[in-house]
């Protein structure tokens, strides 16, 4: 209550002589100091509990990753057995996330390419469309020779580029 008053008084205040601004340096000056006593013993109170906080968090980091990498290991032999299979319970689900990524080469691309294409595809993302692709399990998947390189519509090998299919498990737990 009493910081209260004294926190009105100083918003409706004015400085009115040199006495009052000394007064008010003086006052600025001890609020300073409380504020960087505050400071450090923050600091001081935040180093500790990270101190005490580190080790709880390693163990438990560790114990999440082990058993994330049970649930993946798991989810990987059913879906061997069944490529559809996908797991929810009130806990959480357990499913996959397939993904492709391409590697360029820019050099060898341009090497591999017939001056037509060159000329049709500046870029990278009009290339893709030129692959050949069929769908699997509803999606749409680029067909590859054995190393991996995507063949065209025209079933011309695109040396320049190199197609690969990620599957990641995906482990979502309810809050």
């Amino acid at each position: 209550m009493n910081n209260e008053l004294v926190e009105r008084s100083e918003q409706q205040e004015v400085i009115n002589n040199e006495e009052e601004l000394a007064k008010k340096l003086y006052r600025l000056r001890k609020l300073k100091e409380e504020q960087a006593i505050e400071d450090e013993r923050y600091q001081r109170e935040i180093a500790e509990s990270n101190e005490w906080y580190k080790p709880s968090k390693a163990k438990r980091t560790n114990q999440i990753d082990d058993v994330t990498a049970l649930i993946e290991d798991y989810y990987q032999r059913r879906y061997a057995e069944d490529p559809y299979y996908r797991y929810k319970d009130r806990n959480g689900t357990v499913s996959k996330k397939t993904s492709t990524d391409y590697d360029y080469n820019d050099e060898e691309l341009i090497n591999s390419l017939p001056d037509e294409l060159l000329k049709t595809t500046a870029k990278k993302a009009e290339l893709k469309k030129l692959f050949q692709s069929e769908k699997v399990d509803g999606r749409k998947k680029i067909i590859t020779d054995n190393d991996g390189h995507p063949i065209t519509e025209d079933g011309e090998i695109i040396k320049g580029v190199v197609v690969k299919e990620k599957t990641e498990v995906t482990i979502k737990t309810t809050k």
